[in-house]
């Protein structure tokens, strides 16, 4: 753990998604409201309707991080899910952690209705149950992100849920991995 600590403490980036976002947050490493926690600050707990979601949703890109610099601000992708404990929430006696995340600008991306209006924690929108129907969040320096959504899962248009309708060439998932190779060739 000292080599992790050290490596986002130096500076570099970290992602992880759907079981890595489960990770870093038990590692202490998100939210890391004053730096890496000892235990967990928060977490990533069953779906509210306690079943597992296999199938694309919608998320609205509304923070930036060092990983997702490339992305524009408001953007609606259109990513699977493929979780049975994916709700973001706090702990009972954690409610001003909810404010701290959107006063340091943390959280990166939101389930959202296909026009990017907000989720608002109605099913089907938001999966799982999220709380502010987080799907995505960084630490306050933004050198760490974790997400539920798989953007792995549609790089290539033949991938996304409605291409023999739509016939994109790319996945919105491919935007997420062109932004995090923009930092790698960066370093």
């Amino acid at each position: 753990m000292k080599e992790i600590e050290e490596f986002v403490e130096d500076g570099n980036v970290v992602g992880g998604i759907c079981n890595g976002f489960q990770i870093l947050i038990e590692l202490g490493l998100l939210p890391g409201f004053d730096g890496i926690s000892k235990e967990p600050e928060a977490a990533l707990t069953t779906n509210l309707n306690g079943r597992f979601q296999c199938r694309p949703v919608y998320l609205k890109h509304v923070g930036k991080c060092t990983l997702t610099k490339k992305i524009e601000e408001g953007k609606v992708l259109q990513i699977p899910i493929a979780h049975a404990e994916g709700r973001f929430t706090f702990g009972e006696e954690d409610e001003g952690y909810l404010n701290k995340l959107i006063e340091n600008e943390q959280i990166v991306f939101r389930y959202c209705h296909p026009d990017g209006t907000p989720a608002e924690g109605e099913f089907p929108w938001n999966p799982n149950g999220s709380l502010y129907d987080i799907a995505g969040i960084c630490n306050p320096e933004k050198n760490v992100l974790g997400m539920m959504p798989h953007p792995e899962r549609v790089v290539d248009g033949i991938q996304h849920a409605d291409w023999t309708r739509t016939h994109p060439t790319l996945g919105d998932g491919r935007i997420f991995f062109e932004s995090i190779a923009e930092v790698i060739e960066g370093i």
